[in-house]
């Protein structure tokens, strides 16, 4: 029997993070108040699930759902719940020296609702060795991803499982537009070995070479890399996407461990949590079986870690060439994942033979940008229409595929 105490956390978090966090949060506990702390960890498959999962759990519970903390998904998921005052506002001590915006983005809510626990990027990893036996070409941007990638060479996984996945496929829609946007994140399902249902599985396939590339959130390529080598694996920032986002933290309502999900956010904010997350496994301060390799946002620790971090970007000094709108990405959030999932991913095998067909897509989208939007603030809330509409948008896809001829 556990004699301490227990705190209930959502995360897609992977297995590693999740270690290295409930076991050095633990030790800090026991350290600063004398009883170690059992974590509770529950993921229901991903971002999206869990976003989903907790939003269902506080219809049927409005005071609470049992859970203290959801910590992971980057920041859209916190906009949605503070949108639906899901959220506990409290003022950590340790958000001192905890800038409140980099590069025009928010660091943290200014009502103090939520945290970015990390800051991440996202680019492409790849297989040196494949693209040095294939003659395949080292990509620079995501446009260079989809026009220049063969069929069948790209990972990815399902946006509507990985919020990482969201975030790029979204961030693609933001950067270039959104007809243009659409045509190449079309471009990328077409050449898609197969959707994985998360982020971290795509990498890992990448490494195995399974794919040539695949679009990965920093830390997950860092991962891959350490274990791989830099001679096998390289990442690439898409120099015309560069961006910068916080991973969240937040105290859910009706928190049944107040205290202690407080004290989650004053470790993780803190220098311990922040160093955990930039030490090499071994160190002192940092994991101790899975390096989690994520950078801080505390920027002082750049240059206090210097010889020891693993970390190669300091995204304080780091140009930032595009300026990622989370609140626009929150407000439509289900509603893409809607059309990419009826449009591309149910149908992937049909887009794929189509594009071998025909070395071309049809990649209109079936709605405008502002019609998107409409509906994302309106209709979309409503599951009866929301149903129908992704049947009309999948039949729609199917007829497309099935009219292009070689």
């Amino acid at each position: 029997m556990f004699a301490g105490e227990r705190l209930v956390i959502v995360s897609p978090h992977w297995e590693g993070l999740r270690y290295e966090f409930a076991r050095a949060f633990s030790a800090w506990h026991q350290e600063n108040y004398g009883t170690p702390v059992e974590v509770d960890w529950r993921d229901l498959g991903g971002s999206s699930e869990n976003v989903r999962f907790v939003i269902s759990e506080f219809k049927q519970s409005p005071t609470g759902i049992g859970a203290d903390l959801f910590f992971g998904g980057g920041t859209d998921p916190f906009f949605e719940f503070a949108k639906r005052d899901l959220l506990q506002a409290y003022q950590p001590l340790s958000l001192a020296g905890v800038p409140a915006q980099i590069a025009g983005v928010p660091v943290y809510d200014p009502d103090y609702r939520w945290f970015g626990a990390s800051l991440s990027s996202f680019g492409i990893l790849y297989n040196k060795r494949v693209l040095e036996v294939e003659h395949l070409p080292v990509v620079r941007t995501w446009r260079e991803l989809a026009e220049q990638a063969p069929a069948g060479r790209i990972g990815c996984g399902d946006p509507r499982n990985s919020g990482t996945m969201h975030m790029m496929f979204e961030m693609i829609l933001q950067r270039y537009g959104w007809d243009d946007g659409w045509r190449l994140l079309t471009l990328l399902a077409a050449k898609t070995r197969d959707f994985d249902r998360g982020a971290s599985t795509s990498a890992k396939d990448c490494t195995t070479g399974n794919t040539a590339y695949t679009l990965a959130i920093d830390f997950y390529a860092l991962t891959q890399i350490a274990y791989a080598g830099k001679e096998n694996l390289g990442f690439i920032l898409p120099a015309d996407c560069v961006t910068l986002s916080p991973d969240g933290v937040a105290i859910l309502r009706g928190a049944p461990h107040r205290q202690l999900a407080e004290q989650f956010i004053e470790f993780t904010l803190g220098e311990p949590g922040q160093r955990l997350q930039m030490v090499p496994r071994g160190q002192p301060g940092g994991a101790q079986r899975f390096s989690i390799e994520r950078m801080s946002v505390r920027p002082n620790l750049y240059d206090q870690l210097r010889n020891v971090t693993l970390v190669p970007i300091n995204p304080f000094a780091q140009p930032v060439t595009f300026k990622y709108d989370a609140r626009k990405a929150g407000t439509r959030w289900d509603l893409v994942n809607g059309l990419v999932g009826a449009t591309l991913i149910d149908l992937h095998s049909e887009l794929a033979a189509a594009f071998q067909r025909t070395g071309r897509v049809n990649s209109r989208p079936p709605i405008t940008e502002a019609e998107a939007m409409k509906l994302a603030g309106g209709e979309w809330k409503d599951p009866h229409y929301r149903q129908l509409k992704l049947i009309e948008w999948q039949r729609w896809a199917q007829q497309k595929y099935e009219s292009l001829a070689p």
